[in-house]
């Protein structure tokens, strides 16, 4: 599955089957959990938790946790736990929770990224078990609840208030009617040339071969789809930025933003090799998360 199939058919399920996953299903995944613990999570201070008992973690969750207060149930969930504040640590292990994201997508399985950082500490010790790591956010998954699906409205459709993308292309947002949460910024809201503020003209980058790679990267999901990442185009890299560098949700944002962003680049033939540098910056309304090469 490419990137745009991927950002095309991604959303975020909130209803699932109450049923277990088969045995070896879950074991595909867990080997895959182990794989990115082994090769980047005890490097960088994240783990990714398999939670098989759904059940015992949505009691534990239930009035304290869980997406805007309310705690999305499903048969299992993925635990991103970190053993130390790092925005390092935060920008990683969202960077690999979102591939897992995508691999269970792949497996026709849906996913819904839950924020549980405000719960108590003795409810994330009993989530993370005999581990120096705690949890912070959970990845619920399952078998979506097609009746569910059906009763939502219908998805996102892309609409222009401009009769000529080209000549317009800051009308276009991708909106649902009566969902806020499903509307995109316009492209100039998102890429600036080469400083924070100054909005990127399609011409610029169209010039430069990237306003397909940007379009589609507006797709990117964010927390409540705040969309607080900005990318700064400058000559041969583009910087992830991100505002109120202090705050460590803005990174786990950014890590979904850079897994995204890498894909997506690579889908369109665009060589792309990425650092991450943290809030390193001279003005105090961002921070650069990270830098690509492009």
């Amino acid at each position: 599955m490419n990137f745009r199939e991927f950002l095309a058919d991604l959303q975020s399920i909130r209803d699932y089957k109450q049923e277990k996953l088969k045995d070896l299903v879950l074991s595909d995944i867990k080997v895959y959990l182990e794989k990115i613990n082994a090769d980047a999570g005890k490097e960088k201070g994240f783990s990714l938790i398999m939670l098989e008992n759904g059940d015992e973690v949505f009691n534990e969750l239930e009035g304290v946790g869980g997406y805007s207060g309310v705690m999305i149930k499903s048969p299992h969930y993925i635990g991103l736990a970190f053993s130390k504040e790092s925005h390092e640590a935060e920008f990683f292990g969202a960077y690999h929770m979102q591939s897992v994201v995508k691999k269970l997508q792949e497996m026709y399985l849906g996913s819904c990224w839950i924020d549980i950082g405000g719960v108590s500490e003795d409810i994330k010790v009993k989530l993370s078990g005999d581990s120096e790591f705690r949890v912070n956010y959970l990845l619920a998954f399952g078998i979506a609840n097609e009746k569910a699906l059906k009763e939502k409205k219908p998805r996102a459709s892309l609409t222009n208030k401009a009769s000529e993308y080209r000549q317009s292309p800051y009308g276009i947002k991708f909106a649902e009617a009566g969902i806020s949460d499903r509307a995109r910024l316009a492209l100039g809201e998102v890429v600036y040339m080469h400083e924070w503020g100054k909005s990127a003209t399609y011409e610029e980058l169209e010039n430069r071969g990237v306003a397909d790679l940007f379009f589609y990267l507006r797709n990117a999901p964010s927390y409540k789809n705040l969309q607080p990442c900005r990318i700064i185009l400058k000559d041969g890299e583009a910087e992830l930025a991100v505002p109120e560098p202090e705050n460590a949700r803005n990174y786990i944002d950014a890590g979904i933003m850079m897994y995204t962003f890498e894909g997506l680049a690579k889908d369109l033939g665009i060589p792309g090799k990425w650092s991450f540098v943290g809030a390193k910056s001279g003005n105090e309304d961002y921070g650069v998360a990270a830098r690509i090469e492009l």
